[in-house]
């Protein structure tokens, strides 16, 4: 189990158990997640070795059903019977897309389902149910924001007002169901505010600019100019789409570039974790279709042929070798199982060493026990946050009032 997952199952154990997110559980994103791992939670029964392996098939059909969603939105595009399977494939240039999912929950891999399956029952004539996609996705990390917005601009593009009011109706009566146990079960409005939207804008990331280009670099190894071809791509479907140019592309398809633009927005400038690969999950999707789409321009049919050849090369060594086995190549990220002993302290940054240790999230988890202190996890942004509004790691979850005056003060 990854350390992100036992803070998701957790808590979604948590929930089932009388806990109320942003009450007694501090947590930075939307409640989607949480609701999910308690669903899986109530199917496990309890047993938590059942809830984590419920969130493993939840991944890994997540997965599959990604790969499926990018192929079937190129083929659409394309009418190629041979790019849209090699846009697919593309999503596991990055080693870590295909390995993840045997840790547990991720809520990206969901942003990242919702947010296709929105976009492809759109264009499958389902606005409503497109609205309800685009909602869950923005309900599993803040970032899926820009899909709602890309329905509501590809329904006003079409000039189709009925549609934009079904993803509209869609996409409101789904965040209205989503938040009813914010409002009505756990009393959390005002501190789910605070910790949504007032923490982010507080706690920014400081990795620098070539950081992260380095970390990118990294993370896809040598997939890397492979995601160089799958910019291309996208810059030359910008290019079609804005300039009305011939082309397989036409202007319909200009929330490629504009999704691509999005999330690398997100990367360079907002969120992106170094030390991890998870957060480029998104954005790996649009290099995916880039890839299918530089693929369309290619002179004839055994070119595309020879490109394909090459991506499967790469990704038989990354996803066998560099993933998950570990023949030739240090495996990415696929430690072995640590022991509740090295569970019971969680190692803090150096910078709060004045911090209390605090058991890792996992052994919570495993050991089934309710935490005593809403700031039980102590992330490296939840100690920004403490810093912030100079507060102990024993307070209680702010309510927005609260917190505005600290930071006014402060």
């Amino acid at each position: 189990m990854a350390p992100d997952a036992g803070i998701f199952e957790h808590l979604g154990w948590y929930l089932t158990h009388g806990g109320r997110l942003y009450v007694d559980a501090w947590e930075p994103k939307l409640p989607l997640s949480y609701e999910t791992a308690g669903v899986l939670a109530l199917l496990s029964g309890g047993d938590m070795y059942r809830l984590h392996l419920l969130s493993v098939v939840l991944m890994s059909g997540a997965v599959c059903a990604i790969v499926a969603l990018v192929v079937m939105l190129v083929y659409d595009i394309t009418g190629d019977d041979i790019v849209a399977p090699l846009a697919g494939l593309s999503m596991f240039l990055l080693p870590g897309f295909a390995v993840r999912p045997a840790y547990g929950f991720k809520a990206k891999y969901l942003l990242v389902l919702c947010g296709l399956l929105a976009i492809y029952l759109y264009t499958r004539g389902y606005p409503a149910l497109s609205g309800v996609a685009a909602a869950a996705s923005v309900g599993y990390w803040q970032a899926g924001a820009i899909f709602p917005l890309i329905l509501v601009g590809l329904a006003v593009q079409r000039r189709d007002m009925r549609a934009l009011e079904r993803v509209v109706a869609g996409g409101l009566g789904f965040t209205i169901v989503m938040l009813l146990p914010v409002f009505l079960l756990w009393h959390s409005a005002s501190e789910m505010v605070v910790q949504v939207f007032l923490v982010p804008l507080q706690t920014e990331e400081h990795a620098s600019l070539l950081a992260r280009f380095v970390a990118g670099v990294v993370h896809f190894k040598w997939a890397s100019p492979f995601v160089v071809l799958g910019g291309l791509g996208l810059a030359h479907t910008a290019r079609h789409c804005f300039t009305g140019t011939d082309g397989v592309v036409g202007r319909t398809e200009w929330w490629i570039p504009v999704g691509t633009a999005w999330f690398v927005f997100l990367i360079l400038f907002v969120d992106f974790e170094t030390g991890g690969y998870t957060d480029l999950i998104p954005g790996l999707a649009f290099v995916a279709i880039g890839l299918g789409m530089v693929a369309t321009v290619f002179r004839d049919r055994q070119q595309t042929q020879y490109l394909s050849a090459i991506l499967a090369l790469v990704l038989v060594v990354n996803v066998v070798f560099l993933g998950s086995v570990g023949v030739i190549f240090t495996p990415v990220e696929t430690p072995g199982p640590e022991p509740m002993s090295d569970l019971e302290t969680h190692d803090l940054p150096a910078a709060y060493d004045e911090a209390e240790p605090v058991p890792d999230v996992r052994y919570l988890y495993w050991q089934q026990a309710e935490p005593s202190t809403c700031h039980y996890r102590l992330s490296v942004m939840e100690l920004r946050w403490l810093d912030r509004i100079d507060s102990s790691v024993d307070s209680r979850c702010l309510d927005f009032g609260t917190a505005s005056a600290r930071l006014r003060n402060g």
